[in-house]
């Protein structure tokens, strides 16, 4: 069978009709396909996706954030954060490394002896300026680098009311001023009532002479100011 003649494709096939829609259809037809789309997009986004533009602005807050906490100009080096008014005040506190090797918890009066700088028995006499003018009645221990007076200055708040007799191990938290510091606080205090001994805290206490006691965790600690000298003579 020959192929039709192409005069005769205007006969064969139908008439396309005229090319231009009707008024109005155009936007109908507009209307339904953005209706079909938008449908589309709501059935087939997901989760992670709708969670992106929240993403993203959080990004971008945190990088704000960064950059608020750098300063940086042409020709210095590399930024660096800077620090809170508070991390510089507590660095300016700092005590030397000797002193903050003392810093822990202690379990015996032996292991305060052996870590202390200086114990003396004495009182305090004034304080000013969260330091304490101590009056040294008798010196336990010293050694050999702590200078020692009549007088010496602690470096803290108050050890104690003045003229309440006490008995402090004592750290050389600065050397070129001679202040010093109780070793952890309360757990280098011990009160004196006579000739016995009590420490300041239950909760910062030692639980024994030589030994420690787990049955005498969070009690305070007595003794007797004569065991103190005994330990304090065996250090040397």
């Amino acid at each position: 069978m020959s192929a039709p003649d192409p005069t005769e494709w205007a006969e064969i096939a139908p008439h396309p009709g005229d090319r231009d829609l009707p008024a109005g259809r155009h936007e109908l037809h507009r209307d339904r396909l953005l209706t079909a789309i938008a449908r589309e997009s709501r059935t087939h986004s997901s989760p992670r996706a709708s969670r992106r533009p929240a993403l993203a602005l959080a990004a971008l807050v945190l990088v704000a954030a960064a950059g608020a906490g750098l300063v940086a100009r042409p020709g210095d080096e590399p930024p660096a954060a800077l620090p809170s008014p508070q991390a510089s005040r507590s660095a300016a506190r700092l005590p030397p490394p000797g002193a903050v090797a003392k810093i822990r918890a202690y379990g015996t009066v032996r292991q305060l002896t052996d870590s202390a700088d200086l114990v003396v028995r004495g009182e305090v006499v004034s304080v000013a300026d969260g330091r304490s003018v101590y009056r040294v009645a008798e010196v336990l221990y010293r050694a050999p680098a702590a200078p020692v007076a009549t007088e010496i200055t602690v470096g803290t708040e108050p050890v104690g009311s003045p003229g309440r007799p006490t008995v402090l191990y004592l750290a050389l938290s600065d050397p070129q001023a001679r202040v010093y510091a109780p070793l952890s606080g309360d757990f280098g205090i011990f009160d004196l009532a006579g000739e016995t001994a009590t420490s300041r805290s239950s909760a910062m206490s030692v639980t024994g002479l030589r030994a420690e006691d787990a049955t005498a965790a969070g009690r305070g600690f007595v003794t007797t100011l004569a065991e103190l000298r005994q330990l304090a003579s065996e250090r040397g």
